[in-house]
């Protein structure tokens, strides 16, 4: 699977070749749920190490009976308190801080051990620990998850004790020195290699993961903005441009919407369509910014109407409203015209050409009827532009109101 070229990018910038150290910040996150991670694994590693180191001072006895008791002095006196020691503080929280170098230190004290143990045998037996050394380094650079840099640096510690003193002390021959050191130190650089590996992939994989979190969170913000687009796209489809009341669109829905609760209850429903006496001639004289201001303060006037939760004001047409009534019978229908005409009077809108005191009024057809699944909403709408028409014939600036 070919990775992501941002990834390489981010790797090269943000991971130092050698110590695969990132800059500070991301360090400490990092070393965070490194720590997290890691510290299941570290505790198995004491036990099991801690069982293992000890447990070999049962060959003591077989393989250097004249030396036991120094030898368990390293194992039980020294390395198993330390490995307990160790194993209760992960237990704590300020451990998280430490435990780099601390398990280094372990680790370190183990290999030290076992130089120790080289030096205290004497004869053939020697061999026999010398092989402990490369399991302390299986488990220093690959168990510990230690990091590369106090890994390396504790192997290399133990590499340095065990050549001052095989060739400063001991005075082994060159040829075994040769054959145990090939074996020695090249175990110490595959050690290296795996803990480097080990620690880079933890890190690749934390920052694909930082990675992957930050695209999640750029697609869920996109998507957040893309719904509140999506509503806001909804929100004007629904609304008037330039009245901001519902238009026409959402109040047959409401109608039909309306019309079906009041078949269910057996209650009555109304509706009001009005229009503005003379607006054409309006715009004309007053021009269409002035029509535009009338259409406005026309629609306010409209959404006052509309008292209670269930009632709902639109515009119908150009110069068209229309307030929906639920639960309203014809007369109470009748008295909110009523009003609506007056209110808008009240408004005080000049208009010279109108007979009524040269203000802007409205003419109010109204309609009513108690639904029923025979009849449809349409028949309600039609009697009442109906009826507007009619009251404009009749002189405009009135209501005319019947039952369908």
């Amino acid at each position: 699977m070919r990775r992501d070229p941002r990834f390489k990018a981010v790797m090269r910038a943000e991971m130092r070749p050698f110590s695969l150290a990132f800059e500070p910040e991301l360090e400490r996150r990092f070393m965070e749920d490194y720590t997290v991670k890691s510290l299941p694994l570290i505790r198995l590693t004491l036990l099991v190490s801690a069982l293992f180191y000890t447990g070999f001072g049962i060959l003591d006895r077989a393989v250097a009976p004249g030396a036991t008791r120094a030898l368990w002095l390293i194992r039980f006196g020294v390395f198993l308190p330390g490995s307990m020691i160790l194993f209760a503080l992960t237990y704590f929280r300020f451990f998280h801080r430490i435990w780099q170098w601390a398990v280094s230190v372990w680790g370190l004290v183990a290999g030290l051990g076992i130089v120790a143990m080289i030096g205290i045998v004497q004869g053939e037996a020697r061999s026999s620990y010398y092989a402990g050394l490369i399991m302390v380094f299986i488990v220093l650079y690959t168990w510990t998850r230690v990091r590369f840099v106090w890994a390396t640096a504790a192997g290399w510690v133990i590499v340095l004790a065990y050549e001052i003193l095989t060739v400063g002390f001991l005075h082994m021959p060159s040829h075994t020195v040769l054959i145990h050191n090939f074996f020695f130190i090249g175990s110490n650089i595959l050690g290296m290699l795996a803990c480097y590996s080990i620690e880079r992939y933890a890190r690749m994989d934390f920052l694909m993961n930082r990675l992957l979190f930050e695209e999640q969170e750029k697609v869920q913000q996109t998507v957040q903005a893309l719904e509140a687009a999506n509503e806001e796209l909804k929100r004007l489809a629904q609304i008037d441009d330039l009245t901001k009341i519902p238009n026409r669109r959402v109040f047959d829905w409401d109608l039909s919407l309306g019309w079906k609760r009041m078949v269910r209850e057996g209650r009555p429903l109304s509706i009001l369509v009005c229009d503005i006496d003379e607006f054409r001639e309006y715009n004309e004289s007053n021009g269409h910014r002035a029509g535009d201001q009338c259409l406005v303060k026309v629609g306010q006037a409209m959404a006052a109407a509309a008292r209670r939760p269930a009632d709902f004001a639109a515009r119908y047409g150009a110069d068209e409203f229309a307030l929906l009534l639920l639960d309203t019978p014809l007369e109470g229908a009748i008295h909110v015209a009523e009003t609506l005409c007056q209110t808008v009077l009240n408004l005080r809108i000049s208009q010279p050409g109108s007979p009524v005191m040269g203000r802007v009024t409205i003419s109010v057809g109204v309609a009513s009827i108690v639904p029923t699944h025979q009849r449809t909403p349409d028949e309600l709408a039609r009697r009442a532009e109906e009826l507007l028409f009619v009251a404009k014939g009749q002189g405009r600036n009135q209501v005319v109101a019947g039952k369908v």
